[in-house]
């Protein structure tokens, strides 16, 4: 089985090994057309602050993609890179981690990546200050993205908005779903045999009704799937289903403390089905084998 840690850009290493190898420049062009990132997407942020189903506030980011194109989750898979926002926000305002929506399959069996096509938004979580509210507030946003085709651009946006605290119902675009915490149901476990180490997930089959089931992994500093960049499926018996996934850790590449298990748990192929957020760390995880 082939392992996977980070996934390259590989338009990026075309251009490096072009220029290595002195291709010329009209060559270099074909194997990494110019244009401006702006004719594939359009970044942009909502008006107003988001209330959601939960209670929570967030601000909206939305992507609008041009037909045939399509953008990359946190972790593209075999190809493609990362979609990435940060949101600055003013003094006495808290933000959480952006969510992404949950990805479609995409590519083919040889080369499988995830991401969107169309519309899609991320989600940044923001809580106000307890004192003060004000009825808008100015919020500085940084977006970076690939969008593919036949051929890949990178592009970015650096938006300045005043935004109204007046937080309206959130609708996702296109129905899209958004990962929620995984059911208590989902029994989580370790197997190391053989210095082999295995994330071991199971559950009654009747917990999570749609099918397909199947695992995909975020892209984490510091930890090898063994089995490569998935879709991993599930085993169903028709009473339990499990998934069985090999997993590594590597310390020396870890960045931002010991790295966690971490991965989408999709079920049903449509992007409004159920996801699940996998998010563990393998020291809290039992574990079991010998």
């Amino acid at each position: 089985m082939k392992s996977w840690k980070l996934p390259c850009i590989r338009t990026c290493y075309a251009g490096v090994a072009a220029l290595l190898l002195g291709v010329p420049m009209a060559s270099l062009r074909d194997a990494v057309p110019q244009g401006a990132p702006a004719e594939r997407v359009t970044c942009s942020v909502l008006p107003d602050l988001a209330q959601m189903s939960d209670g929570s506030t967030a601000l909206v980011v939305r992507f609008n993609i041009e037909p045939q194109w399509h953008m990359y989750w946190s972790n593209p898979g075999d190809s493609g890179a990362a979609t990435r926002v940060t949101a600055a926000l003013p003094r006495g305002w808290t933000g959480g981690a952006p969510r992404l929506p949950r990805p479609q399959i995409l590519g083919s069996a040889d080369e499988r990546t995830y991401g969107y096509e169309k519309t899609f938004d991320v989600l940044v979580p923001v809580v106000a200050p307890v004192d003060n509210e004000p009825p808008s507030i100015l919020v500085r946003v940084q977006a970076d993205w690939m969008v593919c085709k036949d051929r890949c651009q990178t592009g970015k946006a650096s938006l300045s908005v005043q935004v109204s605290t007046e937080a309206v119902p959130y609708t996702p675009t296109l129905a899209r779903g958004y990962p929620t915490k995984l059911p208590p149901s989902v029994r989580a476990r370790i197997d190391e045999v053989r210095g082999e180490r295995v994330l071991l997930l199971s559950f009654a089959s009747a917990a999570i009704p749609q099918r397909p089931l199947r695992f995909v992994p975020d892209a984490v500093a510091g930890l090898e799937w063994l089995g490569g960049t998935g879709p991993f499926p599930a085993i169903d018996n028709g009473r339990e289903t499990s998934l069985r996934l090999p997993f590594k850790v590597v310390l020396e590449d870890a960045v931002d403390g010991p790295p966690r298990l971490r991965g989408l748990l999709l079920a049903g192929d449509r992007e409004g089905d159920p996801s699940y957020l996998v998010d563990l760390l393998p020291a809290d995880v039992p574990l079991t084998g010998n």
